[in-house]
């Protein structure tokens, strides 16, 4: 994901930075399982070095910048540009992947068969659940900045390339992409991301679930009566702690509006 009009930018910034306030508080409300944090920290390595470091800045030619892509005129005095600039947008966009995407999709596997350990092992119906998650928001995402990631119809000056990734393997030079909603389009190479990050980020859960319910086993063997601790230090994914995870990351987002308008009104009255 990466913002483009003030509005969504306002919104990503939101969306990045409220999971990970709530990471960061764990010690202090203790909702979060330890797994969960690792797996919040895997979902961000893997999409910032798997593909948002190198579209954002363009690392393999024809692949343009963030900037560039955002307003190819002048992106210097671009105010998106401005309000997230490149050093910036990696981050911002990585975090949402994981607080967001990652975390959003954990909980719908759990949601849909409440039992942990169909994570112990590989499975194709929680591989199709990560799977339509991943891809339909990432469609989403798409029709939403698609002037900034999809190339352009007819070959001209403004036309968008974005850069070959380890993660979007096929590069701008074979990119097929359709028209869906007005100048909205939806090319292949962006889905290759996320088609990819499903089966990595579904080998780190089952890496996870394996070593923390080793962990917790060991742990038991050690201190039997020391069960009412475990939530912490072993892999305890109980569904109250996880969904009560997600109803604080929906107050907390209520704000999403309000920054998105006030951002919005700021930047009328600053011309």
């Amino acid at each position: 994901m990466a913002g483009g009009s003030v509005p969504i930018i306002a919104v990503t910034y939101v969306l990045a930075v409220v999971p990970l306030l709530l990471l960061c508080t764990n010690p202090c409300h203790k909702r979060i399982p330890k797994a969960v944090i690792y797996l919040y920290v895997a979902g961000f390595v893997l999409s910032a070095l798997g593909w948002e470091c190198w579209w954002t800045f363009g690392w393999v030619p024809p692949g343009q910048d963030v900037n560039h892509r955002r307003c190819p005129e002048d992106p210097s005095s671009c105010l998106s540009n401005q309000l997230l600039p490149p050093g910036i947008n990696w981050i911002v966009t990585s975090l949402y992947d994981a607080g967001i995407v990652c975390m959003l999709g954990l909980w719908l596997v759990l949601q849909v068969w409440k039992k942990d350990v169909l994570l112990a092992m590989w499975n194709w119906k929680v591989f199709v659940v990560f799977l339509v998650w991943f891809v339909g928001q990432n469609l989403i995402v798409e029709l939403l900045i698609s002037g900034q990631i999809s190339g352009a119809e007819d070959v001209n000056e403004n036309e968008i390339f974005v850069s070959w990734a380890p993660l979007s393997p096929i590069g701008p030079h074979w990119n097929p992409s359709i028209k869906v909603i007005g100048e909205a389009r939806l090319s292949v190479q962006n889905q290759i991301p996320w088609l990819l990050m499903t089966p990595l980020f579904y080998a780190c859960c089952i890496a996870v679930y394996r070593r923390q319910h080793h962990q917790s086993k060991d742990d038991d063997d050690d201190e039997d009566d020391d069960d009412d601790d475990d939530d912490d230090d072993g892999f305890v994914w109980r569904m109250e702690n996880v969904s009560e995870m997600f109803r604080m990351l929906a107050m907390a987002t209520v704000a999403v509006p309000a920054a998105a308008a006030m951002v919005t009104i700021a930047t009328i009255l600053s011309y």
